[in-house]
């Protein structure tokens, strides 16, 4: 019997099965598998394809509205053409929908997914659908972006500046407050309203001075590991830089508590990522300028394959305790 024929799906988890898959499997993509997006070459610019599946006992709270659940999957597929510094131009989604829903429930999904999109100009070009024991969906979103500006997870150098474009730990505190019943209704909404960061990921784009990037949708540890494997290196992330969501401030934890949220908090869709030492201050300047706001510059780019976590002097080893599909818990 082969390695393959014993490992179950639960022994692997999924980046290791992606990373199988991807093995065994040669593809004619632009951009390395693995990454953020798929990308084919298109005159001088490149197509770029994700997709994103989401299923009702995994992904939505049961006190998420059929609203909220059509935005989130839109939302997720946007996330990924905004880590890659594009620009959305399509979205396709695919219905796996229990016999007993009411046609005004999928409605409201899809006024959600409406709704989402709309936000980014993106049409809706096509849907299927199909009877499915458990909701389930899945998007397909297309989109576009310059050879020279493309974003990609290989790519940090030693030096780099490590940044992110907003404070983190609303997501995973909205879902301890709706399972709880705690009512933190500011960090609910984050849950329920993820913003796709496209503008940011465009201004990062064309500036030419970022050199790695990846969206936050299984949590800030789990990211970093992401872009450790990508291009080779590690990170020192100074947690007393690290940005809070205003919600998680307020909450009624010790600090520890508050930063491990922040750290292992998934479905944040903010954008992370790296920049020449040489250009942070042009960045900054220019992001701020576009955007009236800032980001947040939380740690560098160090020549070891390891990501240590330092405060007030001390330092340790970060270990990756994001989200990861199929893994044992």
């Amino acid at each position: 019997m082969s390695e393959n024929e014993r490992s179950s799906l639960s022994d692997l988890g999924e980046r290791e099965i992606v990373k199988r898959l991807i093995s065994a499997f040669p593809s004619r993509s632009y951009v390395p598998l693995g990454d953020d997006c798929g990308a084919i070459e298109f005159d001088d610019r490149l197509l770029l394809f994700s997709t994103d599946t989401k299923v009702s006992e995994t992904h939505f709270p049961p006190q998420f509205t059929p609203f909220d659940i059509g935005w989130s999957i839109a939302a997720a597929n946007l996330s990924d053409i905004a880590a890659m510094g594009g620009i959305p131009i399509a979205f396709l989604i695919a219905y796996g929908l229990p016999r007993d829903m009411s046609f005004a429930e999928l409605e409201r999904i899809q006024a959600g997914i409406d709704a989402c999109l709309s936000e980014h100009s993106t049409p809706l070009v096509g849907a299927d659908t199909k009877e499915h024991r458990i909701l389930t969906l899945t998007g397909t979103i297309i989109g576009t972006v310059d050879k020279s500006e493309v974003l990609l997870r290989k790519g940090s150098r030693p030096g780099d500046a490590v940044c992110v474009t907003g404070p983190l730990g609303g997501a995973a505190l909205g879902l301890r407050s709706m399972q709880s019943g705690l009512g933190i209704s500011l960090a609910e909404e984050k849950l329920r309203r993820p913003r796709p960061r496209i503008s940011e990921g465009r201004i990062l784009a064309k500036s030419g001075l970022v050199t790695s990037c990846i969206d936050i949708s299984d949590g800030l540890s789990s990211e970093l590991y992401e872009l450790m494997r990508a291009s080779g290196n590690g990170f020192e992330i100074d947690l007393e830089k690290l940005p809070l969501h205003d919600s998680l401030h307020a909450f009624d934890a010790c600090e520890d508590e508050k930063m491990s949220i922040a750290l292992h908090s998934g479905d944040e869709y903010e954008l992370l990522f790296t920049v020449k030492p040489e250009g942070l201050k042009e960045l900054c300047d220019l992001y701020s300028s576009e955007l009236d706001r800032e980001f947040y510059v939380i740690g560098r780019v160090i020549d070891r394959r390891e990501i240590i976590q330092s405060k007030k002097g001390r330092s340790e080893l970060l270990l990756d305790r994001g989200y990861e599909h199929f893994r044992k818990r």
